[in-house]
């Protein structure tokens, strides 16, 4: 598995992407709303590294109470995979949990993820190439 971004966590979007900018990130893909997650995403890049912004916008999104309790953070590492179920089973087999079923992401091209838990490493999420 590659690493494909780092997910950021924010309670301020537009303000977390231009202070990103001022540290020499550009906008690699702009600000959109991922209805089913209920949250805005928006990736940037800077020297091949790819930051992914999540912001809640409702307090029915997955991530409201992360933010509550962790405000803005680093929160999840995003793997690439070829083989989706292969990768996942062995995840499961390594005290990782999964946290949220497969389903299509908005803002990756509709590709499928998934997101586990680890008690000592914290969350991962899964992008089927």
């Amino acid at each position: 598995m590659k690493v494909h971004h780092i997910g950021y966590l924010v309670k301020k979007i537009e303000k977390a992407e231009k202070a990103f900018q001022e540290l020499g990130y550009t906008v690699k893909q702009a600000v959109l709303l991922d209805e089913f997650r209920q949250v805005q995403i928006c990736f940037m890049e800077k020297d091949g590294y790819i930051v992914e912004l999540v912001s809640p916008v409702s307090k029915e999104s997955v991530v409201s109470g992360l933010m509550k309790k962790l405000g803005n953070t680093a929160y999840h590492i995003c793997y690439e995979t070829d083989h989706m179920e292969e990768d996942l089973e062995k995840l499961l087999h390594k005290n990782y949990v999964l946290c949220s079923e497969r389903h299509e992401a908005a803002a990756l091209g509709n590709r499928q993820v998934c997101f586990l838990v680890h008690p000592y490493l914290g969350m991962i999420e899964l992008l089927e190439t």
